[in-house]
């Protein structure tokens, strides 16, 4: 299952505008992040993970130095229990080195493999649910769920100043359609046009 995330986005007018994505599924809420000689253990009750399984994390306005949102990382063997994980930087290899605190609210999720998937993503007025333009997507990394939008300036020159609504789906090779991400799209006047 994917699950549907929301995140708005600011275009400007006559400007490149590219944004990079990790699609995930299976996302659970942690339960703390406890750094105990610069080792993090992540706490998550009935994660289910095992040793070398890919995690990314996100969320959080407090990252601990050394734990980095939206990258990939492994579940390690050491520290692993039902409900607590170790992490590495590298297919087994040993824990990352972390310092500070951790605040807010984080997630794990596992990256979704996007081998055979096709991205469709669109801009719309708000209100009258009018097509403005398209995004240009492209698969950076699919086996572990990157993906790039991007718009280029001659459909930005075009866009007026205002809210949009936009979305993002992808599409499997069996033809199973997934609305993975919504947001609002604000469009700013830009004043350099040379």
């Amino acid at each position: 299952m994917i699950y549907p995330a929301s995140y708005d986005i600011t275009i400007l007018q006559n400007a490149t505008w590219t944004g990079t994505f990790r699609a995930t599924q299976n996302r659970q809420e942690l339960t703390g992040i406890t750094i105990d000689s610069g080792t993090p253990t992540f706490g998550c009750t009935c994660h289910g993970f095992s040793a070398g399984d890919k995690v990314v994390f996100t969320g959080g306005t407090n990252v601990p130095c050394g734990v980095t949102l939206n990258t990939i990382y492994y579940v390690i063997s050491t520290g692993l229990t039902n409900d607590a994980f170790q992490v590495s930087a590298t297919s087994g290899g040993s824990s990352i080195t972390a310092s500070g605190t951790a605040t807010g609210t984080f997630y794990v999720a596992e990256p979704l493999s996007l081998g055979g998937y096709t991205i469709d993503s669109d801009i719309k007025g708000l209100i009258d649910g009018v097509q403005v333009a398209t995004f240009t997507g492209a698969l950076t990394d699919a086996t572990n769920g990157e993906f790039t939008l991007s718009l280029t300036p001659a459909t930005t020159a075009g866009l007026e100043v205002g809210r949009y609504g936009y979305d993002v789906s992808l599409t499997s090779a069996a033809g199973a359609r997934y609305y993975w991400l919504t947001g609002v799209a604000t469009v700013q006047l830009t004043y350099s046009r040379n």
